[in-house]
């Protein structure tokens, strides 16, 4: 819209340029009528909305350093790497590529969540640690991610590292499941 006004106004500059050329050369032509430039209507692009889609959680327990393709966001996740917090706990670095042909929301996948192995096999949730127990890190999308782009979370969780040898990471559609680490 911007530029269609900017082209009426370079019309209108260049009317009265003539007018004001044809005022000044001593002849008695009358000056050209200047019209009126016709009302610029903003055009609406027409952009599909990202619609994620439900299905089933897809497991990765073999390779788990290799992304891993989400087929309701249409996304892909890799297991970056695992580290000791500054703050205590652990950070688990994941990098998610967009591949849909919009814009993935800030807000298209929920918290991901950890559950570690107890003594006797069974998975215990792991709480994950606030803004205010670990100043600093970026844990969700802050804006929509492009079509084609890529970018780094780290997700804190209040628990050692030593516990992620069997341990089930769940995000988006995806869970990550066995040795957590990279050997």
């Amino acid at each position: 819209m911007r530029t269609r006004n900017r082209y009426a106004a370079r019309i209108t500059a260049a009317t009265v340029a003539v007018a004001a050329l044809a005022a000044c050369s001593g002849e008695d032509t009358p000056a050209p009528e200047m019209e009126e430039a016709a009302p610029t209507t903003a055009i609406a692009e027409e952009t599909t909305p990202f619609t994620p889609r439900k299905v089933d959680p897809v497991l990765v327990d073999q390779n788990l350093s290799e992304p891993a393709h989400d087929p309701g966001l249409n996304v892909d996740w890799q297991l970056m790497s695992m580290n000791y917090g500054n703050y205590g706990g652990v950070v688990i670095h994941v990098l998610v590529t967009n591949r849909n042909d919009v814009a993935l929301p800030a807000d298209a996948f929920s918290s991901p969540k950890l559950s570690i192995s107890d003594y006797a096999g069974n998975l215990t949730p792991v709480q994950q640690m606030t803004e205010e127990q670990y100043p600093g890190l970026v844990s969700e999308l802050d804006l929509p991610l492009g079509p084609g782009a890529s970018t780094n979370l780290a997700y804190a969780f209040q628990t050692s590292y030593g516990t992620l040898y069997n341990a089930e990471f769940r995000i988006g559609n995806v869970i990550f499941k066995g040795s957590l680490p990279r050997n």
